[in-house]
């Protein structure tokens, strides 16, 4: 098998872990001219890009894509917490914390098990990949569509717009995705205003007010959860269930053990994790790693190569449930650190009891979608 040609191509390729072990051995940190960036693999490196306070999520001229602007898509973009910073971010970040800080895992699992019910997961006489397939690309967001509040009835049309979205907000979107993720935004909008008053969606734009922001940058973090689950969440069900087919040794207890089920989660999370890399931009001259480099500079910031780094995970190949001081990036780190793992790894466990029993059946070598940044596994031959 050919290694990958890059750490971009690596995302998709059958196993990319062992270019990602060279990358970290010789060369943690790197310039890669071909790509016009540099490469950050190391944790040291990752932890250095992630952190450094000229590094930016968006191009400090170009905050909203360009083929966004002037368009409903571009003007959710622009107010999303995970595509800014500065004093927004910073007011609106708080907002999301204690908005998700208030979804317990009990709470999580009952709109998993309603999610599944909507979504028809539980009928046994369908195909066990086509219940897989039909898991990943709906129980994610159809869990946070009913913990934000949002009806039963209005489920399919959350994740349906949650995928036209996505397709929107994607660097090689059409203008006609464009035009139906702005279409999507509108329906999903309504649907979100339309939750109880007493739901987390409220609690958002309450809180979103308290830090001086507006109802529409509530509805925009809102939008973002949904869009951000049907890829990243998507992922981890899909990299997990994979895992529990081939890491037999380690799969005692799984997913019966809530406990041995959590520490499964994390080393997927570590070993195969649901996103590979993110991007930084520096907006100043800066010091990234030990290296000054100037303002402009962009860092393909590759977390999955770091989290399987041997200076901070021994034997990093190795699956290990019970692994000491585990380390992973999956969430990202510094202050655009991911809060929503809590649901991840909630709506992950049940995806395991609900599918768990037909694993046998599961192929163990998927293709991935092609994606530049996210490990999204096909089993449907």
């Amino acid at each position: 098998m050919h290694p990958p040609t890059d750490p971009i191509a690596a995302v998709t390729h059958p196993d990319p872990y062992p270019y990602y072990a060279a990358l970290v051995a010789e060369r943690p940190f790197l310039r890669d001219e071909r790509l016009g960036l540099w490469v950050a693999a190391g944790a040291a490196a990752v932890e250095g890009a992630l952190s450094a306070g000229a590094a930016r999520v968006r191009p400090p001229d170009q905050p909203v894509p360009p083929a966004l602007l002037g368009s409903a898509v571009g003007g959710t973009f622009g107010r999303l917490v995970r595509m800014t910073d500065g004093a927004y971010h910073a007011a609106m970040r708080q907002a999301v914390v204690a908005t998700l800080a208030a979804v317990d895992a009990a709470r999580i699992r009952d709109a998993a098990t309603h999610a599944a019910a909507i979504l028809r997961l539980d009928r046994s006489a369908r195909p066990f990949v086509d219940r897989v397939e039909a898991a990943m690309a709906g129980l994610p967001v159809a869990t946070v569509a009913l913990l934000l509040g949002v009806r039963p009835e209005d489920v399919a049309a959350m994740v349906g717009g949650a995928g036209d979205v996505v397709r929107a907000i994607a660097p090689a979107a059409t203008a006609d995705e464009v035009g139906r993720g702005a279409d999507a935004i509108a329906v999903l909008r309504g649907l979100l205003t339309a939750a109880a008053a007493d739901a987390p969606f409220a609690l958002l734009v309450s809180e979103a007010r308290k830090a001086g922001c507006d109802a529409e940058a509530a509805v925009a973090n809102a939008v973002g959860f949904l869009s951000q689950t049907f890829d990243a969440t998507a992922g981890l069900v899909g990299n997990a269930l994979r895992a529990l087919a081939r890491e037999r040794p380690e799969r005692s207890g799984v997913p019966s053990d809530p406990v041995r089920t959590a520490a499964f989660l994390r080393e997927v999370l570590r070993h195969d994790p649901p996103v590979h890399n993110t991007r930084r931009f520096l907006a100043a001259e800066a010091v990234v790693a030990g290296r000054p480099l100037p303002a402009g500079s962009q860092i393909l910031v590759v977390l999955a190569a770091a989290g399987r780094d041997p200076a901070i995970n021994p034997s990093p190949g190795r699956f290990a449930i019970d692994r000491p001081d585990r380390r992973h990036f999956a969430f990202g780190a510094g202050r655009h650190a991911c809060p929503g793992e809590t649901i991840a790894t909630g709506v992950a466990a049940f995806a395991l009891c609900l599918l768990a029993s037909g694993i046998g059946d599961l192929p163990v070598d998927p293709a991935y979608r092609a994606l530049p940044n996210a490990r999204i596994p096909v089993f449907r031959r």
